[in-house]
């Protein structure tokens, strides 16, 4: 390399020697062959052309524009002589700049699609946290009311109770459960009583405090946690606003209906610090609430104990006498005609003697039984007996008291058919006594045992008629052969609270539709001669007859078939 004439220029020096050997040549004397080529004229042209240097030029000095590249000519002794400059082609570059567009492209749908994926992520957590949230709620909470549910109300009387002894603070357990709410259910539907424990639940809010707990356990049963409880004045005012708010009708179904409530309470720490114990203390204050008379309340005591562990003792003393013979005997209250004095039929009464307490007042174990299950075995056993007893008696008529339980088991008219059978009694004679409120219950199975029993020719008695759930206007939506008119409206004769206006129309009421009619409790004179009077068919009462046992009904159908007053 080196600059010829002010040109940058290649030089090349080369011996010129025989091809051949032929021609002698000295050493050090040989023609020499001297090439001299620029580099800034045509040479930079047939780059350009054949090697596709765009742009390319010779330049001394080491000075490029945008995007050229250089080579440095070096001579031999190793100095620059200049530098080649060209505009070199990048393919990458190229690619790159067509691929900018769809890399943005891509760049954008993967933004887009991590977008995609992170709002359908959140929306799936927020769904996810709100079913947990769901979850929990309903684990927690009542369904129908949205109260705090069994689960729920353990643990925070678990809770509140662990802080009683650092606080000194006192609290109530209250037992609520809902009087005649089945027969809501049963007359309007369950929609109905689901709309009225909804009703109820809003109450109980309003009458309680935000530190206060209402729960529902189940069904019609509720229970409250007061805390900080000064007195139990205090506890009694809040039972006075339970009960009265219950008694204020609940619209439902387009109607008023009106319920009632009983409860049930316990304190602690006077009652213990167990919540077990807390609760069945307060549900065994609510059953004797009850038994007491409905809408009213009742604080538990120790003689509360005592009386539930003698009602279990009964319990059990009841399931041995339906096993052993001679406890449970039917006793017979004859039923005369009020105009000749004649009996024409009994009724059949179950009466229990316990081996050590002597006798058992049937408004004890007869609700004992219906609550414990035995009244369908204590029925049978009744029915089964007073058949046995009265098929060569006679009479025209043998009552028997039907349980709401045994009418809406559907075998019940197969188990009467086969006692009838057994026992060869004409179902002609036999009547069977059901109240308004057990055909009002269980209606459809009720009316099918109705109607099967009917057909075979057994008669049904309305007992204690206008003293139900139902108005007269049902009357006659019951397939029923005889009204029963209660003792109470008898009693009332005379007390100038409307009694005989009640018993007139009852009387002129089954008249109209067919019915005869006997009136229960009859126990004087005067009694029984305006009855007579109203034009009432059949009489039974102490007055005529006390019920009596099987063998002295036989010495009295024997000799004196008319009553002694007669």
């Amino acid at each position: 390399m080196a600059v010829i004439l002010g040109h940058p220029a290649v030089v090349s020096i080369k011996p010129v020697v025989s091809d051949s050997g032929h021609i002698g040549q000295t050493p050090g004397q040989e023609f020499l062959h001297v090439a001299v080529r620029y580099l800034d004229g045509s040479l930079l042209a047939s780059l350009r052309q054949d090697y596709l240097l765009d742009g390319a030029r010779f330049s001394w000095v080491d000075k490029l524009a945008s995007a050229e590249a250089s080579y440095p000519l070096v001579d031999r002794s190793g100095s620059t002589v200049g530098f080649f400059i060209w505009q070199p082609y990048r393919p990458g570059t190229l690619v790159l700049f067509q691929l900018v567009p769809i890399l943005f492209a891509l760049f954008g749908l993967m933004l887009g699609g991590v977008i995609v994926a992170l709002r359908a992520f959140r929306r799936r957590t927020l769904k996810l946290i709100e079913s947990e949230d769901r979850i929990f709620h309903l684990a927690h909470n009542d369904l129908l009311t949205a109260l705090p549910n069994r689960g729920q109300f353990n643990e925070r009387l678990a809770d509140a109770l662990s802080r009683l002894p650092s606080t000194g603070e006192q609290l109530a357990i209250l037992y609520l459960d809902l009087d005649r709410f089945k027969q809501v259910n049963d007359t309007f539907g369950h929609p109905a009583g689901d709309e009225l424990l909804r009703e109820f639940a809003d109450r109980l809010r309003r009458l309680t405090t935000e530190a206060d707990t209402v729960a529902r356990l189940g069904g019609d049963e509720f229970i409250i946690i007061q805390r900080s409880v000064a007195d139990e004045d205090e506890v009694k005012a809040l039972c006075e606003h339970l009960i009265e708010s219950a008694r204020r009708p609940f619209q439902v179904a387009g109607a008023q209906v009106f319920v009632g409530v009983s409860v049930g309470g316990a304190f602690a720490p006077r009652d213990g610090l167990d919540w077990v114990e807390l609760v069945r203390k307060a549900d065994v204050a609510l059953y004797h609430a009850k038994a007491r008379g409905r809408s009213g309340y009742a604080f538990f005591g120790t003689e509360m104990d005592q009386t539930l562990a003698m009602r279990k003792g009964l319990e059990q003393d009841l399931r041995n006498a339906l096993q052993a013979p001679g406890q449970i005997q039917v006793h017979y209250q004859p039923l005369y005609t009020a105009d000749t004095n004649r009996m024409t039929g009994v009724e059949a009464l179950v009466r229990w003697s316990h081996v050590e307490r002597g006798w058992i007042a049937p408004d004890l174990f007869i609700p004992l039984a219906e609550e414990t299950g035995l009244i369908e075995h204590l029925g049978e056993l009744v029915l089964r007996r007073a058949c046995q007893d009265a098929v060569h008696w006679p009479i025209e008529t043998l009552a028997v008291n039907v349980s709401a339980l045994q009418l809406s088991n559907p075998s019940f008219a197969m188990r009467v058919t086969s006692i009838l059978l057994e026992t060869h009694m004409d179902p002609r004679r036999l009547e069977l006594e059901v109240t308004e409120s057990t055909l009002s219950q269980h209606r459809t199975e009720c009316q099918q045992n109705i109607k099967a029993l009917r057909d075979i020719g057994v008669r049904f008695a309305l007992d204690d008629f206008g003293t139900g759930f139902s108005s007269f206007g049902r009357l006659q939506s019951l397939e029923v052969d005889r009204i029963k008119i209660d003792r109470s409206f008898v009693q009332g004769f005379g007390h100038s609270n409307g009694d005989e206006a009640i018993v007139q129309a009852i009387i002129d009421l089954a008249r109209a539709t067919g019915l005869s009619t006997t009136a229960e409790g009859v126990e004087t004179e005067s009694q029984c001669d305006y009855l007579r009077k109203l034009g009432c068919d059949q009489l039974q009462g102490f007055l005529l007859s006390r019920p009596v046992p099987k063998q002295e009904l036989e010495d009295l159908l024997a000799g004196k078939a008319k009553r002694a007053s007669a």
